[in-house]
């Protein structure tokens, strides 16, 4: 008779990611991995001691896979958080469970208590390099502004990610440029 495979944190890792991948957080449970895995309950709980362990390792997983995805996007005609910003929307057309997962599910407030929040770090560092003149506001100004390019984003990614706006990328790459440009406005950066 051949030996058991033994079920590592890896393999239950990767099947958990794809799990959410595919059909989001919801339907994560050790009885989902286990019926993926085709093993018993027993080798999950043996792994990770609770599932709460489990959902914490697949955000981070998500939170890197994103990142990874949103960096794909380059045009040497774009700043770089114009590219990061139609990174982010291709990212939430292409990934639509992630995409949920990272910023309209409830986990992701449970998680940030926890945890920093690296997508916003990155984004908000990529935010300050889109034009010099941010770095000569003063910091609080230029967080606010980011706040509300994000929301801004957030808002026609989200559109995007549940098919209640059809828009064109090169539409909402258009008209998130147009409110970068009436935020500077506003902020006196001339």
């Amino acid at each position: 008779m051949p030996p058991k495979a033994e079920i590592s944190k890896e393999i239950i890792l990767n099947a958990a990611f794809e799990m959410v991948r595919e059909q989001g957080l919801d339907v994560l449970s050790a009885r989902s991995i286990a019926q993926r895995l085709k093993c018993s309950t027993q080798p999950i709980y043996s792994v990770y001691g609770n599932m709460e362990e489990v959902k914490e390792d697949v955000f981070r997983r998500a939170t890197d896979f994103a990142l990874e995805s949103m960096k794909q996007y380059h045009d040497d005609n774009n700043a770089p958080a114009m590219n990061w910003a139609i990174g982010c929307l291709l990212f939430a057309r292409n990934e639509k469970q992630l995409f949920r997962t990272l910023y309209l599910s409830d986990y992701k407030v449970e998680f940030l208590r926890r945890n920093n929040d690296i997508l916003h770090e990155e984004l908000y560092a990529a935010f300050l390099q889109v034009d010099s003149r941010l770095q000569a506001i003063e910091a609080g100004k230029a967080e606010k502004m980011f706040r509300k390019i994000i929301t801004y984003w957030l808002g026609i990614g989200t559109m995007i990610n549940t098919n209640s706006l059809e828009l064109d990328i090169d539409d909402a790459t258009d008209m998130l440029g147009e409110m970068y440009q009436l935020l500077a406005m506003k902020e006196g950066i001339e």
